[in-house]
């Protein structure tokens, strides 16, 4: 068999280009089988955002800052490393000195729309002694039904017998009725405490609701009890929550002033 320096040559030219496409293979092989070595637009799925009061400094910047002190000018002596290397480390990552993403309220400071309420979950009884702090006008009550109708009708029904979508379908137990047993006694008070706290299986309203909307619907829940709205309008109506009853028992920090 005669082999021509052509054949030789192209055989070598072969095996080369196999030997060269192997080692690629190896050397792109990863000890993740999830990532494929390349990322076009990492930030796109790596987002830079953070948590909120998350510390924000990693082993590594610290580590170097440590090492660099000297380099920066500053004094390796007691707290102050400590202090230089908060302070780089908030440069570099655009934070707070102390390392946190986003500052702490201030101790004692209420956010704008966040009034806490004063009464403890489990403290149920106490909601009897909070009076409606909004009148009853024609108003409140159409935007309650309104909200009513957002927030409860799909479990409670839009006349309250507890015959809303998602119980027909039998996705949750049904409710009890406004208008019936110990439901239909409920004072404003202990309503606005179960939207508040939540009660079995339906969840707190409150991170969904503010105050002012939880008791439009307290108002409209009052009438879905059997209550005459001229009867509702005609009782003491407070312009602040009252707890007279209550403020001996609880905390200083929770008394209503």
């Amino acid at each position: 068999m005669n082999i021509s320096y052509q054949n030789i040559a192209h055989f070598a030219k072969t095996k080369l280009l196999v030997g060269v496409v192997a080692a690629l293979g190896l050397v792109s092989c990863t000890a993740d089988p999830n990532s494929p070595g390349v990322e076009y637009m990492p930030d796109m799925y790596r987002a830079t955002g953070y948590e909120a009061y998350l510390k924000k400094y990693d082993i590594d910047s610290t580590d170097f800052f440590e090492r660099n002190l000297k380099k920066l000018g500053y004094d390796q002596a007691g707290d102050s490393v400590k202090g230089a290397i908060e302070s780089e480390v908030a440069a570099l990552y655009n934070v707070f000195k102390s390392g946190l993403i986003t500052r702490k309220p201030v101790e004692g400071t209420i956010a704008e729309g966040k009034i806490p309420f004063p009464i403890e979950k489990g403290d149920r009884s106490k909601a009897k002694a909070i009076k409606m702090p909004i009148p009853y006008t024609e108003t409140s009550l159409v935007e309650g039904k309104a909200y009513y109708e957002i927030f409860c009708v799909h479990c409670h029904g839009p006349k309250g017998q507890g015959k809303g979508s998602l119980i027909q379908k039998e996705l949750f137990l049904k409710p009890p009725a406004y208008s019936a047993g110990d439901t239909k006694n409920l004072s404003a008070g202990e309503i606005y405490y179960t939207i508040f706290y939540g009660k079995g299986m339906m969840g707190s309203h409150a991170s969904q609701i503010v105050e002012e909307k939880r008791w439009k619907i307290v108002q409209y829940v009052q009438t879905l009890q059997g209550n005459k709205v001229e009867d509702l309008r005609d009782a003491k109506v407070n312009s602040s929550v009252e707890l007279e009853a209550v403020d001996a028992e609880l905390p200083d920090s929770t008394q209503a002033k």
